[in-house]
């Protein structure tokens, strides 16, 4: 987990920042994974996680690929009902 995404990750349930933790895995193993969602006019791409244990929500993570660099950026960690 990085670590700037330490105090937004921090506000989140346990099950919620698993879930977020196994989305960030996926993203580092592929960041066009399939479940990876590109939006329409932006380099800014939408991955949904797992639903969370204790709730069912399912956290959003919009992020962008820097091919050159090699990088992910997270730009936002949405989380709600």
């Amino acid at each position: 987990m990085p670590s700037r995404l330490g105090e937004t990750i921090a506000d989140l349930d346990p099950p919620a920042r698993r879930a977020v933790h196994d989305a960030l895995a996926t993203l580092a193993e592929d960041p066009r994974a399939g479940a990876a969602e590109p939006i329409r006019g932006a380099e800014i791409r939408r991955l949904f996680t797992r639903p969370t244990v204790a709730t069912g929500d399912r956290i959003t993570l919009l992020y962008r690929v820097h091919e050159a660099e090699h990088q992910v950026e997270i730009i936002w960690v949405i989380a709600g009902p």
